[in-house]
């Protein structure tokens, strides 16, 4: 039996680190929070801890990958710049990675790895176009074109967040006005709502109601409502 797989899921608020099967079974999870504003040493700090968590007790491992914020260089293993994670620019994730594990080393943005996995193991199986959208803390695309990951020359295809849509818009965590991002991430959204004067207002209220709202639609085909999909909106 082939050796498991680590798989890091590092976001803005929290980082999950699983042990996978390679036919993508979860044999273990755990997640904790990222704290980022403790800068790239201290959320490091924890990937590697949360890495060996979910180390297998007996047996080794394949491969470890990493999928976090972008723009990043999935190429190189580098994240250019994360808005949600304060001093995150040009972080060398998977040399740091390979100083601290013996192992092969992948990185790569989270919309775009989420794309694949649903394109692989979820609701996109048996298609060979689909746009996937995440809406966390921040937010993101992945585009899957003729049954491939569409990346890009510098791995930044589908990075849709920080598209400018209103120049003259609110202010972004990237420091530009008018991103898609400072108008539908979760932040934004709990932002706009209290600024609607809609009493306590919570990052769960809008999972209920997004919930709801999927329970009341119907979708073509095979595809039905994902909880994964609808989780993003807390990075729960």
């Amino acid at each position: 039996m082939a050796d498991p797989i680590i798989g890091i899921d590092l976001g803005g608020t929290q980082l999950r680190a699983a042990l996978c099967s390679p036919d993508g079974t979860l044999l273990r999870c755990i997640k904790k929070k990222t704290r980022a504003k403790g800068g790239p040493q201290v959320v490091m700090d924890r990937v590697a801890k949360a890495i060996r968590q979910v180390w297998p007790n007996e047996g080794d491992v394949q491969a470890i990958s990493m999928v976090a914020p972008g723009p990043l260089d999935p190429f190189e293993g580098v994240v250019i710049e994360a808005p949600n994670l304060p001093g995150w620019d040009n972080v060398p994730v998977r040399d740091i990675l390979a100083q601290e594990f013996d192992r092969p080393i992948f990185v790569g943005n989270d919309a775009n790895l989420a794309a694949l996995a649903e394109h692989r193991f979820g609701a996109g199986r048996g298609f060979d176009n689909l746009i996937y959208l995440t809406i966390s803390t921040g937010v993101g695309g992945g585009i899957i074109l003729d049954g491939k990951l569409l990346l890009g020359s510098k791995g930044l295809a589908g990075e849709i967040g920080h598209m400018i849509l209103d120049p003259d818009g609110p202010i972004c965590a990237c420091g530009n006005h008018g991103c898609l991002e400072a108008y539908a991430g979760s932040t934004a959204l709990l932002r706009r709502a209290r600024e609607a004067n809609i009493p306590q207002i919570e990052t769960d209220d809008f999972i209920c109601f997004f919930k709801d709202l999927s329970r009341r639609c119907k979708f073509p085909g095979n595809l039905s409502p994902h909880p994964y999909r609808l989780s993003t909106l807390s990075g729960k």
